[in-house]
């Protein structure tokens, strides 16, 4: 449980772990039975929860190391990739790709606009990738990308669909194999509640074939390292042991919960803080917000200040904008793993950084709109 009146990660990632989390970790060796047995129920969780048959890999690594993974065993020289941006995580797979020297088309949406999946069928349409990779939450500006529209529109002579579900994963629906996904990779840092250094990546059979058609001089993204001692439950590289536990417990959590239960939490969160967030002066970034990731528009006036700063005085920790967005938002990631307190405190100091700056505040309405919409106990 977290200390209601302590310093508080409330940033879309790293996330507060709570201390429950970190607590009476037994040390264990990565070759042992037991922490193999972790290792196998982890996969196999995450495998659950992704809606797919398809092996799970974790991986020791950022987030963004799952991506290069995803690249790196799928793409090649020469090949074409499509890539659907709105943010600053968007980018990052054309960088990728680009580094990997394959023929690169990046169709970009203004960020925090809703994606238009009409006009990115008729670009697959005529461009014909072989790979075809989006972000599904950017983190960047908060907005939630209509994966399952598109995935379930392709054509029969699809690409390879590679999907970055870092900041979505255990926060918003995603079906793998249902809608048709190849490659997922996430990371432990966002809804899973864990420190960051672990990641993951689910691959078809079809991504993997690639993977073998593909095959190049790699070594620790090497996918086939990872597979063959997948079902022993034992990691090529010494992996992070006590954030692979953390995960573990947190996965279990959910298991006893019901996923869609705890999915239900971090909507209402969110609806919750926007909901109080109109009567804080303060609007959504992001055209279709995320259950993640909360970007909110600083108002004009209040610019001078350094709310993110300001808030961190009192001790909660928030993201702020980033590139042309910096100074103008701030980026929260309220993923329901705290009671309605936490959300209570945040709102109230909210209202009052704000108030004082000359902005229009009704504290009494921010706070009702928390009560009504976000009634939860703690997570952990």
């Amino acid at each position: 449980m977290v200390d209601s009146g302590g310093r508080v990660i409330l940033s879309p990632g790293p996330v507060h772990v709570p201390a429950e989390l970190l607590s009476e970790l037994p040390p264990l060796h990565h070759r042992s039975h037991e922490f193999r047995a972790i290792m196998t129920e982890t996969e196999l969780m995450l495998q659950e929860f992704l809606g797919t048959v398809s092996p799970v890999y974790l991986l020791t690594a950022s987030g963004t190391g799952a991506m290069e993974a995803a690249v790196a065993n799928t793409a090649g020289a020469g090949r074409r990739a499509l890539v659907v941006s709105g943010g600053k995580f968007g980018d990052r797979w054309a960088e990728l790709f680009q580094t990997y020297e394959c023929r690169t088309d990046i169709m970009r949406f203004p960020e925090g606009a809703s994606a238009n999946i009409d006009a990115v069928l008729d670009r697959v349409e005529r461009t014909r990738p072989e790979l075809l990779a989006l972000t599904h939450v950017e983190s960047s500006t908060g907005l939630l990308f209509p994966l399952q529209e598109l995935a379930c529109s392709l054509p029969a002579e699809r690409p390879i669909v590679i999907v970055d579900a870092i900041s979505s994963f255990g926060v918003e629906s995603l079906e793998t194999d249902r809608w048709g996904i190849d490659v997922v990779v996430g990371a432990s840092q966002k809804a899973l509640m864990a420190p960051p250094g672990v990641s993951f990546i689910s691959m078809s059979k079809r991504a993997f074939g690639r993977a073998a058609a593909e095959r190049r001089r790699l070594y620790y993204f090497d996918m086939s390292r990872y597979e063959a001692g997948r079902e022993r439950g034992d990691a090529p590289f010494t992996p992070a042991i006590q954030s692979i536990q953390i995960v573990h417990r947190s996965l279990s959590r959910f298991k006893k919960l019901g996923f869609q239960s705890v999915m239900e939490r971090h909507r209402k969160a969110s609806s919750a803080l926007l909901s109080a967030a109109q009567h804080l002066s303060l609007v959504s970034f992001s055209e279709v917000p995320s259950s993640s990731v909360q970007v909110l528009v600083i108002p004009e006036r209040c610019r001078g200040m350094d709310l993110q700063a300001e808030l961190e005085k009192v001790g909660l920790i928030v993201a702020g904008g980033q590139g042309a967005l910096r100074g103008k938002v701030i980026r929260t990631g309220f993923l329901g793993i705290f009671g309605t307190d936490v959300l209570m405190r945040f709102v109230g100091h909210l209202a009052r950084i704000l108030k004082r700056e000359g902005c229009r505040v009704d504290v009494t309405a921010a706070q009702d709109a928390v009560r009504t919409g976000y009634d939860f106990g703690y997570l952990f």
